[in-house]
């Protein structure tokens, strides 16, 4: 079984860490690199290096929320659904729910790379709104998606399933993105889109893709989970 509190300091001690190394690293990156920066350089090895800072902790992220959908397709979903909550109800719950705790994970994520970052290049205010949000609803979809695929397979597969196409996406990235006629592919992967300067919100040469497109994309994906997780839910057993 897992152990919540562990794994909330375990994704602490990794966003701390992320933090650590990309200082040390000697890269040039916007404030907030953990979901401004993630260059396409022509060294693949450097390119390879920026995925493993950016991934660091999102690992645990996914962790965390592994097994959600057990947990309302079990004991605790029969329970509530017994005190007349309707399916779409129950699932509306955990997925806001969900979405509360992955925004608190983000501003605390936000905060220590805000702490002392006179060394990164300045952004905006509304570009580092716009990092922030598109961030957390790229990994929102990466935890629905993560839900959706647990009402299919168990929670584990689930979620190395998730973990991979998370990270073979950023590898495909660094290929497609800067070629105008793949670019589209990079803007599918989604995960691409989590940083902004794969997302079109901050100036990176060769990069095709406008931002406007790419959040819209994954709002509408993230809708699309979550309505394919509503009818999937609905259909599935309560035990």
């Amino acid at each position: 079984m897992k152990n919540k509190w562990l794994n909330i300091i375990l994704i602490i001690c990794m966003i701390i860490m992320q933090r650590v190394v990309i200082q040390m690293s000697g890269y040039e990156v916007y404030q907030l690199p953990f979901a401004s920066t993630l260059f396409i350089f022509d060294n693949p090895t450097s390119n390879l290096v920026q995925i493993l800072y950016a991934y660091i902790p999102l690992p645990f992220v996914l962790f965390y929320f592994s097994g959600n959908a057990r947990e309302i397709t079990t004991g605790y979903g029969k329970l509530w659904l017994i005190r007349s909550y309707s399916r779409e109800r129950l699932y509306l719950k955990n997925a806001i729910l969900s979405a509360a705790k992955l925004a608190c994970i983000v501003i605390g994520q936000t905060i220590i790379f805000l702490l002392c970052d006179g060394t990164w290049n300045n952004l905006s205010s509304i570009k580092l709104i716009q990092v922030i949000v598109t961030y957390f609803v790229g990994v929102w979809a990466l935890v629905q998606l993560q839900f959706l695929l647990e009402l299919f397979m168990d929670a584990s597969i689930s979620n190395i399933f998730v973990n991979i196409f998370l990270v073979v996406s950023l590898i495909i990235g660094n290929n497609v993105l800067i070629n105008r006629d793949l670019s589209r592919i990079g803007v599918m992967l989604f995960p691409n889109m989590l940083f902004g300067t794969r997302s079109g919100i901050i100036y990176q040469k060769n990069i095709y893709v406008r931002y406007e497109t790419s959040i819209i994309y994954v709002i509408i994906l993230l809708v699309v989970l979550n309505i394919i997780s509503i009818i999937k839910y609905k259909k599935t057993d309560i035990y």
